[in-house]
């Protein structure tokens, strides 16, 4: 069918090289958020993804009823992070906001974390919908970065 599997990745340090050994190609769905000065980026991130009571408990009760794998997987690693600020981010996810996690930071620290991704053998991106336009040339930067470092 041409059909192309997308994962909810977890982190790219907890990331194997898995999608190298497939025949098949494989992609992951991701947000980003990326600046080129790491508080801008968090500052953005944050304004847009505020935490919420109500969201949080909505994913919870989520979570007791769900037999899906990916989602019990990331609350588990949302679990383990204990909101500390990295540049893989779980808040949109925690908070009912999103379904996928996100790269959050600078566009080299954004760039470095998608290159391993790229490295892992990841070569489909299926991203959470910008809010606006101009977040486009964000991500393009970030990709163009990325492609460089996992010399692609």
């Amino acid at each position: 069918m041409g059909a192309i599997a997308v994962k909810y990745p977890e982190p790219p340090e907890l990331c194997k090289a898995d999608a190298l050994q497939r025949s098949d190609p494989c992609g992951v769905r991701i947000g980003l958020i990326a600046r080129a000065q790491d508080n801008e980026a968090w500052k953005i991130a944050f304004q847009r993804f505020p935490e919420d009571r109500k969201g949080q408990i909505t994913h919870q009760l989520a979570m007791k009823v769900s037999d899906s794998a990916w989602h019990k997987r990331l609350s588990e690693i949302g679990c383990q992070s204990n909101g500390k600020r990295d540049t893989y981010w779980l808040h949109p996810f925690e908070n009912y906001q999103s379904f996928c996690p996100y790269l959050v930071g600078s566009y080299d620290a954004v760039a470095t974390e998608l290159a391993r991704y790229l490295v892992a053998g990841y070569q489909t991106y299926i991203l959470d919908v910008p809010p606006e336009e101009e977040e486009f040339e964000h991500i393009g930067t970030v990709f163009q970065l990325a492609s460089l470092r996992a010399n692609l």
